[in-house]
């Protein structure tokens, strides 16, 4: 093989003039030696090619090498290593580019050692060494950018669009093969513009675009049959075949993996072709054709285990487990999938982590083994969140939650089906988000002096140990290291290589970014969190089925222990509702409680008829992801009255950060009366608070600049209220007005020590619309972490009427002897008294919701 690919190199026709233009002192004269001349195919000398047609090259020679043999010797050995990679031979390609290293003959456009980087990143990557592979390619990149070597960016750009696939976002890997793709153009390489079309179609697919998938492999097949690249074409039919089987269009789906296995065949690739039987046996598994199915397995895992490839392994033996699984044989695929599982957990593979766990539990399923399936469904679940815990960006753990919804899906239904409320307390709270909960935790170890940005700062910094410190211990690699350990290396890499070289704008870092570093893992606590709610009180937990947006999934705690779990079927006209109240429409703002009345479901049945017969409940609510935006007081109930005139309730984040709001306790309460800040925005017109002002029982301090406003709800107090316009703005998330020119922003609450008792009167100021299913971090939420022990925020847009500030000024009057669920009680009882309350629209009183939780009266404590 060496000597028939060294004799193609040395005997390439143009081989002497790509020499003579590489030495020429003159950029036109280099030129014009290569113009009209055709692109080598072998990559060490396109790579010199594609180099020296570059408009963008730096003008000076490329390299003094001392003679035509030198400049042969180097080119073959580049030549010889990428084939050795090609045909799997670690060993001989870690040797000849090591041997590159050394025989670098120029200081100023180093192309031998970006070229041979690449190749020992091209040997890591086919070993499994991701990490590895991830610094090769970085410091080829970093080395390619600084010499202006273009191509070399391109070669090191694709193979990280590739690892960053594999172990990170496809969000940020397409970013790195839209790029490369247009490098690859700007260069005239269609080789490597067809790889790019090949990322780019395994990113789509990632992110749920499977038509588009198939187009841009099908593109990029046509364009490596074009150039005559045999793994190119095998590479590009077996994205189209796996895409296709995944649209269940199987007859096509064969057609291309047997193009794939040939292609493979034909250039000697066993990777290829380990995948290409796997695919051919899932087409055959499809059609119950077992036996044959069968074959292409053990044939896929005989080429793997004799090539080496680990993970080509690992999903040959998680295909022969289906084959037991096909045959019913339920104790063997039990054994098959443990197996496979044990094989990915050591290469740190979360998808067919995920995957093993889904039919290990099905298995278990047919065995009747209930308990086994439980603890399968949540072994996934917990699997996956530790990798979103391990991204410190926002996208990449939304991109995580997206992707395998499944596994939260399926690991909330076991709960449900074999009542365990503690597993679907675990399952919810991740759900729910875990930002504000470790948020909460820093917050915690924060001195009451921490600046803003010091805080920050601390949170980045610290954010890997602490993510270590509340992993559970799994397994280990056969290296002797945790895998999580070795991932969180990986993914920081991953994420530093973007940063360092301009993959990734800076301007796109939000607080939602910076505040992904305090994610919390999530741990087995499911019990101590349902203990940890206060007495005496109702919680219910309600979330959207990730899978089916129809299914209301809740669970119903009564204050004597007792758990209840279900699924309620919502109608077309609920879940058209709950779209309306996740937007800030103008629709929103026209509602009235007869619009409302699809709601009804929202409520669990059995909580319903609870409220019915107890007025004046204490009900804890934790509504995941985007019901936080429903106006629950304004919930209609069989009774005929709404939640919120039937009910004393809370709205909490979480489970978690009810249970650290707990611990925290509620501040004493003051001698006298009560002190409180106020600040009024000029352009609010109707919330005067002229009783609120004038109540014997506050003390009201009226700031006198916005300045001023800030500085008081950073640095503590007894109590705060906020009157001003609030709108949500791309970025930023959220913003309330306070001044012209004078903002109260989310970030601005982070660091802070909050006042005890907090007061917005804002539209927006508890929540933030269009964020789906994920925290809820908004002013009040992120008080809430920084010290607040009661809010009162909304959940919409507060009209600014005479109406709302009357209401407004009930709650705040009966907040001087009452809690603050209570003082909304009795207020919302009072608004919707008043004649013809209950037909004009809820924007008056509806949005205003209380945040935190209840805590015991000082007889309880």
């Amino acid at each position: 093989m060496k000597t028939a690919y060294e004799s193609d190199i040395a005997d390439y026709p143009a081989s002497r003039v790509l020499y003579t233009a590489w030495v020429a002192e003159d950029i036109s004269e280099r030129r014009a030696l290569v113009e009209g001349l055709e692109p080598p195919g072998a990559v060490a000398l396109r790579s010199r090619y594609r180099h020296l047609r570059d408009s963008e090259a730096p003008p000076g020679p490329c390299d003094r090498v001392r003679s035509f043999a030198d400049w042969k010797a180097f080119v073959s050995l580049e030549d010889q290593g990428d084939m050795a990679v090609r045909a799997n031979d670690s060993v001989a390609a870690t040797r000849i580019f090591t041997e590159l290293l050394a025989h670098e003959t120029s200081s100023s456009l180093r192309v031998v050692t970006v070229n041979a980087r690449v190749g020992l990143g091209d040997v890591a990557f086919a070993v499994g060494d991701i990490e590895s592979a991830a610094r090769e390619y970085e410091t080829a990149l970093e080395i390619a950018n600084t010499d202006g070597y273009r191509f070399g960016r391109l070669r090191a750009l694709v193979h990280l669009g590739h690892v960053t696939l594999m172990a990170h976002s496809a969000g940020t890997a397409r970013t790195r093969f839209e790029e490369a793709s247009e490098l690859a153009n700007a260069l005239g390489d269609p080789l490597y513009a067809a790889n790019c079309a090949l990322g780019i179609s395994e990113c789509a697919e990632r992110l749920g675009d499977l038509e588009a998938s198939v187009a841009h492999a099908l593109r990029a097949h046509a364009a490596f049959t074009e150039i005559r690249s045999p793994i190119g074409e095998g590479n590009a039919a077996l994205r189209a075949a796996v895409v296709l089987h995944r649209l269940k269009r199987r007859p096509e789906a064969g057609t291309w993996y047997r193009r794939a296995h040939d292609a493979f065949t034909a250039a000697g690739n066993p990777m290829g072709l380990t995948n290409a039987l796997g695919g051919l046996g899932d087409v055959h598994l499809d059609a119950y054709e077992i036996d044959d199915a069968e074959r292409c397995y053990q044939e896929s895992l005989r080429a793997a285990e004799s090539a080496g490839l680990r993970l080509s392994r690992a999903h040959a033996l998680q295909d022969l487990a289906r084959v037991s699984r096909a045959r019913a044989d339920w104790k063997d695929a039990v054994v098959r999938f443990r197996t496979a599982l044990a094989a990915y957990r050591d290469l740190d593979d979360i998808l067919g982590v995920s995957k093993a766990y889904h039919r290990l539990a099905e298995a278990y399923e047919e065995l009747g083994r209930g308990d086994d399936v439980l603890s399968a469904r949540m072994d996934a679940l917990v699997a996956v969140e530790e990798y979103r815990a391990t991204h410190s960006d926002d996208r990449s753990q939304r991109e995580y939650r997206d992707r395998f919804r499944g596994v939260y899906a399926e690991a909330l239904n076991a709960a449900t089906r074999h009542g365990s409320s503690a597993a679907f307390a675990v399952a919810a709270d991740c759900l729910a988000g875990r930002r504000l909960a470790g948020l909460f935790e820093e917050a915690a170890r924060a001195t009451t002096a921490s600046a803003e940005l010091s805080l920050l700062q601390e949170l980045l910094v610290r954010a890997d140990q602490r993510l270590i410190g509340h992993r559970r211990g799994g397994g280990r690699t056969s290296g002797g290291e945790a895998p999580s350990a070795r991932r969180e290396r990986i993914v920081r890499l991953l994420g530093a290589v973007g940063v360092r070289h301009g993959l990734v704008s800076q301007a796109e870092t939000s607080l939602e970014d910076l505040l992904a570093t305090v994610y919390l893992p999530p741990r087995e606590e499911g019990d101590a969190l349902l203990d940890a709610l206060p007495r005496g009180c109702h919680m219910v937990q309600t979330l959207l089925d990730p899978m089916d947006r129809r299914l209301l999934r809740w669970l119903w705690r009564e204050p004597d222990g007792t758990c209840h779990l279900g699924v309620t079927e919502l109608a077309d006209s609920t879940v058209e509702m709950l779209e309306l109240l996740g937007g800030d429409g103008d629709e929103r703002a026209d509602l009235r409680l007869d619009d409302l009345a699809s709601l009804r479901d929202m409520i669990p049945a059995p909580v319903d008829e609870m409220l019915t017969g107890r007025p004046g409940a204490r009900l804890v609510l934790i509504p995941v992801g985007e019901l936080w935006l429903v106006p629950w007081g304004a919930i209609p109930l069989s009774d005929g009255r709404v939640l919120g005139e039937d009910a004393s309730y809370v709205l909490c984040p979480s489970l978690t950060v009810q249970r650290q709001l707990a611990a925290r306790g509620k501040p004493s309460a003051p001698h006298g009366a009560r002190q409180v800040d106020l600040w009024r925005s000029p352009f609010v017109r109707h919330h005067q608070l002229s009783a609120f002002q004038n109540d014997s029982h506050w003390d009201v301090t009226v700031l006198s600049t916005p300045a001023q406003a800030k500085q008081r709800l950073r640095s503590g107090g007894q109590a705060m209220v906020v009157a001003g316009h609030g709108r949500p703005t791309p970025g930023l998330g959220h913003y309330l007005e306070l001044d012209q020119d004078e903002w109260l922003l989310p970030v601005d609450l982070v660091g802070a020590s909050s006042p005890d008792l907090l007061v917005f009167i804002a539209c927006w100021a508890g929540a933030i619309p269009g964020h789906g299913p994920t925290d809820p971090l908004s002013l009040a939420t992120l008080a809430l972490a920084a010290g607040s022990s009661e809010i009162m925020a909304t959940v919409g847009e507060l009209a600014d009427s005479v109406p709302a500030s009357l209401y407004v000024e009930r709650v705040l009057d009966m907040t001087t002897g009452e809690a603050l669920p209570d003082a909304l009680l009795a207020a919302t009882r009072w608004m919707l008294s008043q004649e013809g309350a209950r037909s004009e629209r809820v924007h008056h009183w509806a949005p205003v919701v209380p945040l935190g939780t209840f805590y015991p009266a000082p007889s309880m404590a």
